[in-house]
C-alpha cells in the first residue's frame, strides 16, 4: 500500500484578496459618513434645544429655591435672587441688596452694581437667545414672582425666553419657549 502525502498548504489560501478590502473600506467609509452626518445633525436638533432650555430652567429655579430658603449673598441679607438677560449668549443670576436697611423701595430688575452670583453661557454654539427677556426676580420668603419689576397676579405677567438656532428668527418649527409667570409657574413649548 502506499500513502501519498499531499501538501494542503496549497489548495487553501489565506488571506484576503484586495477586491475584499476595498469591499469592506467602502462600507465602513459609507457608515462612518453617516453617522458624522447625524451626530452634526443632533447638535441642532429639538434634542438640544430641549437640553438649553432645561438648563435654563434650572437656572430659573435655583435662583428660586435660594429666594425660598432665605440665602445671603456674601453674608448679607439680601431682598432676594432674580436672573437677566446680558445678550443672545448669555445671562446671569443675580441678588438684591436692601436700599437704606429695606427691600421695600428695591427695584427688583438688575442694576449695574448688584452683587452677580453666576454669568451662565448658552454651551451649544449653534444656538441662542432670540431675543432680550424680561428680568425674572424672586423675592423671599413665599417667593413673590416678579417680572420687570412687577409682580401682579391679575393680570398675570409673563415673559418668554426663546432659544433657537443661532441666525434664525423664532418659529413654531426651531424654537423652544419658556415662559416664566408673575404666578411662578415655569413652562417650556417646543
Amino acid at each position: 500500500m502506499i500513502i501519498l502525502k499531499r501538501d494542503l498548504s496549497k489548495d487553501y489560501q489565506t488571506g484576503f484578496t484586495l477586491a475584499e478590502m476595498i469591499i469592506v473600506f467602502g462600507i465602513v467609509a459609507v457608515l462612518s459618513g453617516s453617522f458624522i452626518y447625524n451626530f452634526r445633525a443632533t447638535a441642532a436638533n429639538r434634542g438640544a434645544r430641549n437640553q438649553i432650555s432645561s438648563i435654563i430652567v434650572s437656572d430659573i429655579r435655583r435662583v428660586q429655591s435660594m429666594a425660598l430658603a432665605g440665602s445671603n449673598q456674601q453674608g448679607q441679607i439680601v431682598c432676594g435672587f432674580g436672573t437677566h438677560y446680558v445678550n443672545t449668549q448669555s445671562y446671569l443670576l443675580y441678588s438684591k441688596m436692601p436700599i437704606g436697611g429695606s427691600c421695600a423701595l428695591a427695584i427688583r430688575n438688575y442694576l449695574s452694581g448688584d452683587p452677580i452670583i453666576e454669568t451662565k453661557m448658552i454651551d451649544n454654539t449653534n444656538f441662542q437667545l432670540s431675543a432680550a427677556f424680561s428680568d425674572i426676580f424672586f423675592e423671599p420668603p413665599d417667593p413673590k414672582t416678579y417680572i420687570n419689576n412687577v409682580s401682579t397676579i391679575s393680570p398675570l405677567v409673563t415673559t418668554d425666553i426663546n432659544i433657537v438656532l443661532k441666525g434664525q428668527a423664532c418659529t413654531a418649527q426651531n424654537c423652544t419657549t419658556v415662559t416664566i409667570s408673575t404666578a411662578g409657574t415655569i413652562d417650556i413649548t417646543n
